[in-house]
């Protein structure tokens, strides 16, 4: 229970833009869409890094 608190007490307003920006690009449908949100709150510290990175390699790719 610790660690779940824990990991809610470290979002911050960039993580819930990431989360909010993730939930408006999936084209998945989502059933249950406040087990998703927890889901993806609760793991955004951990994966907010590596999305953006590969956005930006994304995009020096692309040339923007």
């Amino acid at each position: 229970m610790n660690l779940i608190r824990s990991k809610f007490m470290k979002l911050n307003i960039h993580h819930v833009e990431y989360v909010v920006e993730s939930l408006r690009s999936t084209t998945s449908k989502v059933k249950n869409i406040k087990k998703y949100m927890l889901t993806m709150l609760f793991n955004a510290p951990t994966t907010i890094s590596s999305y953006y990175i590969a956005e930006v390699n994304h995009d020096m790719a692309a040339g923007l």
